[in-house]
């Protein structure tokens, strides 16, 4: 059985301080439309019918985006034809060629 903890704390008239135990994150908005930062930084907005249950939700951005750039590995190419090499790859997919 997994633990779970979630508590918020409303904040003026349009936002909430939401405590988890991964974090805390933070959501403004009015009825229909909603934007929240989530402990691990995303972004997202929510558009809803209000009463209706209908709702779309998206994330748009990342508060830290010099995390996910680090995540991210350099690019290699094919030395010979310039087409995309896996990070692995002692040899081209494309062409057969040694990859540097």
């Amino acid at each position: 059985m997994a633990v779970r903890f979630k508590k918020s704390k409303k904040i003026g008239k349009y936002g909430r301080i939401n405590l988890s135990k991964s974090g805390v994150g933070a959501s403004i908005g009015v009825p229909g439309f909603r934007v929240s930062v989530s402990p691990d930084g995303k972004i997202r907005r929510t558009v809803s019918i209000p009463g209706t249950g209908i709702y779309d939700t998206k994330v748009v951005g990342s508060a830290k985006p010099e995390a996910h750039k680090a995540k991210q590995a350099p690019k290699r190419a094919c030395q010979a034809c310039g087409r995309a090499a896996g990070q692995k790859d002692v040899f081209c997919r494309y062409c057969g060629a040694r990859l540097l």
